[in-house]
């Protein structure tokens, strides 16, 4: 076993494609080992000029391996008199042996020539250079580029490839250059001919010790560290507090090789622009952090720079200088929405998408679906009067306004935000400003969600008729592809729903495209909402998400009882569970359950007497829960585990009685009973649907 390290030394890589390919680049390397079987473990650290693979205990050769070949049947290698035939002569010339090197084997039950290779391992270091190259070129950031005469492309272009084992360097010829143990410092470190520092390196530890002292820090979490040290001690030093951006925070990683955090300062009179404005333009354009100061945006920021020594003080007034220009135009183009009045222009002129009409008319769909909601909603008690009513058609009247603002213009991803500081600075209602401001909630499976009903109605009515407008001009989304995001909108829409216990089923949201999207299919509608309950819940067994959603629950229902059933799940015997519905579903088909249910409890048998006063008894406690409207998902777990301790009761009558007995009274009051106890089970869902 010898050390290995290997350094692809390149110009600096874009931080978002290196962080996004990250766990590939390693991944690669992985497999590339163990299709070369030389698997080892090893250590891989990024700078913006560098991927290094650093293997403390690596093979100096293959292992020597056996393998194994198999020929044809004895049947066919031989002929009726036992003479050999072509196939068994084409074996032997395939493989380069004699007959008398071949062995019998039996394989698929059938007796087969058989021979066994000696392979020796190949030293590592005539596989290398191929490994590395096949590593480079399954690497794909997106774009890439060619340089000088070289044909080959790359994200960047490459000036070293360093591999050295065994204290040996082995030559990498490719990307038009031939690589060498050559290792350059950071760029600031210069020698006495002002010339980047280099050095020739046979080991791990000279490798490591050279950068070290050269201005490059290179594990990434070193350097992670490092800011955050830094940043805390300007915290305490200014008593500030900084916002620690976490992908921002990853980004800055990538691209210093020898951080150092500074604060910078601007002028106070660029708070009076809106905050996010502020924080953007710093995050964004120049990667600085934000920070606050007594709760309070600060009027300073941190910024991180790779510089390796020098002065300090002459990168911070630089920043600040960069800054202020652009904060100069946040401010202007502030200033000039404000003057607006929210009059920037007509959203007429805008078209939502083709055969889908203008940015106008889709503010007309939405506020017709909102109207078509609210009457929904109160058919299910969840009043909202008519100031509400009022507020909401509002909203969706102007939340799209800040798409012609100047602001928006410059920072599209602050659209919503800007409209809400334009709808305040215009005396407009504060759940209205909200409601503009929430629109486009949540950004992620787990990010936030609208904080109020009025902002819940707006959000979810933009949503809709996103949704039903798409399937109406035949944009369904197929495969992996939804290039508008609309299996989101809808995890989003129904996460909302949940959150604010719009108990709506699925079948009564999709009936709101009935009446203005005539061309999109209603059932086709359904089972894609469906479908993104179960991306909803990832971590639980689908089964049970199907069997809640066969019974056409309301959303904030459906998910309580799958939350609830998934819990009992975890503990309970789900084989024992399916093998008791199976016998259920032996018996009971949709008509039994469709039917009206007398029974007479004088023909009862003991187990029959005894499944039936106990479904009686729950019925009973499950009514008073009920009235006093305490239903959640821990209530409805308590339910299950009271209803599922009547599995017992169903078993020991499957086990005693003769359900399907000729007597057909018997029969019929027997079906009844079963059926009367799985009806129970069916307020939670179709057992008979659950699998393992």
């Amino acid at each position: 076993m010898a050390e290995l390290f290997i350094e692809i030394f390149t110009e600096e890589l874009p931080a978002i494609p290196l962080l996004k390919n990250l766990s590939n680049i390693e991944e690669n390397w992985k497999n590339i080992l163990k299709e070369n079987r030389l698997e080892a473990e090893f250590d891989f650290f990024y700078t913006p000029r560098r991927l290094s693979f650093l293997h403390k205990d690596f093979a100096l050769k293959q292992p020597d391996t056996k393998l194994e070949i198999y020929g044809p049947p004895l049947a066919i290698a031989y002929d009726l008199n036992n003479i050999p035939t072509k196939a068994m002569q084409s074996f032997l010339q395939k493989n380069n042996i004699t007959s008398d090197m071949v062995k019998t084997a039996l394989k698929d039950g059938k007796e087969v020539l058989f021979y066994e290779k000696e392979v020796l391992g190949v030293e590592s270091s005539k596989l290398l250079e191929n490994m590395v190259i096949t590593l480079l070129c399954s690497l794909q950031f997106g774009k890439s580029m060619r340089w000088g005469n070289c044909k080959e492309s790359f994200i960047r272009p490459i000036r070293n490839i360093c591999i050295v084992l065994d204290n040996k360097n082995i030559a990498c010829n490719a990307y038009g250059i031939k690589g060498n143990n050559l290792i350059f410092a950071h760029r600031q470190a210069k020698d006495t001919d002002n010339k980047q520092k280099s050095c020739y390196v046979t080991s791990i530890e000279t490798y490591r010790n050279f950068l070290a002292q050269n201005g490059v820090i290179l594990e990434q979490d070193k350097r992670k560290e490092l800011i955050l040290q830094e940043i805390k001690e300007l915290e305490n030093r200014h008593n500030i507090k900084v916002e620690i951006d976490a992908d921002l925070l990853q980004e800055i990683v990538a691209i210093t090789e020898c951080p150092h955090a500074m604060l910078g300062i601007f002028d106070e009179k660029f708070l009076k622009i809106s905050q996010e404005m502020i924080i953007t333009s710093m995050k964004e354009n120049q990667r600085y952090f934000a920070v606050y100061k007594d709760s309070k945006l600060f009027h300073g920021f941190i910024v991180v720079s790779n510089s390796f020594g020098g002065d300090f003080s002459l990168i911070v007034k630089g920043n600040e200088k960069v800054l202020r220009a652009r904060l100069e135009d946040a401010m202007f183009f502030y200033t000039q929405d404000i003057n607006s009045k929210m009059e920037f222009g007509s959203l007429g002129s805008i078209s939502f998408m083709e055969g889908a009409g203008s940015l106008c008319d889709k503010i007309a769909r939405e506020q017709d679906i909102a109207n078509d909601l609210i009457a929904l909603l109160n058919t299910k008690y969840i009043k909202c009067d008519e100031s509400e009513k009022n507020l909401i058609i509002q909203a969706l009247k102007y939340a799209k306004c800040d798409l012609l603002s100047q602001s928006v213009g410059e920072f599209p991803e602050l659209q919503g935000i800007m409209g809400s500081y334009f709808a305040k600075d215009n005396g407009m209602d504060s759940e209205v400003c909200l409601a503009i401001r929430e629109q486009y909630l949540p950004n992620g499976l787990q990010a936030a969600l609208p904080s109020s009903k009025i902002s819940a109605i707006v959000n979810m009515s933009n949503k809709l008729d996103t949704i039903f407008t798409l399937f109406n001009i035949n944009k369904i989304p197929s495969g992996s592809k939804d290039p508008f995001a609309l299996r989101r909108q809808v995890a989003a829409i129904l996460r909302i729903a949940y959150q604010f216990g719009f108990d709506l089923s699925i079948k009564e949201i999709c009936n709101l495209a009935s009446k203005s999207y005539t061309n999109a299919k209603q059932d086709m509608l359904v089972e894609f909402m469906m479908e993104r309950v179960y991306g909803i819940f990832p971590g639980v067994n689908p089964s049970i998400v199907r069997c809640v959603l066969l019974m056409g629950f309301g959303v904030a229902q459906s998910f309580d009882k799958i939350l609830a059933l998934a819990s009992y799940f975890e503990s309970a015997d789900i084989r024992s569970v399916i093998s008791t519905f199976k016998r259920v579903a032996n018996i009971l088909d949709d008509k039994n359950l469709a039917q009206d249910i007398v029974l007479n409890t004088e023909l009862f048998e003991t187990s029959e007497a005894k499944l039936y006063d106990n479904l009686m008894a729950y019925e009973r406690k499950k009514n008073v829960e009920i009235i006093n409207n305490t239903l959640d998902s821990e209530s409805y777990l308590a339910q299950i585990e009271a209803l599922f301790s009547l599995k017992d009761d169903l078993d020991s009558v499957f086990d005693s009685v003769l359900i399907l007995t000729e007597d057909m009274t018997l029969r019929k009051n027997r079906i009844g009973l079963i059926t009367l106890a799985f009806k129970a089970f069916m307020e939670f869902g179709d057992m008979r649907e659950i699998a393992v």
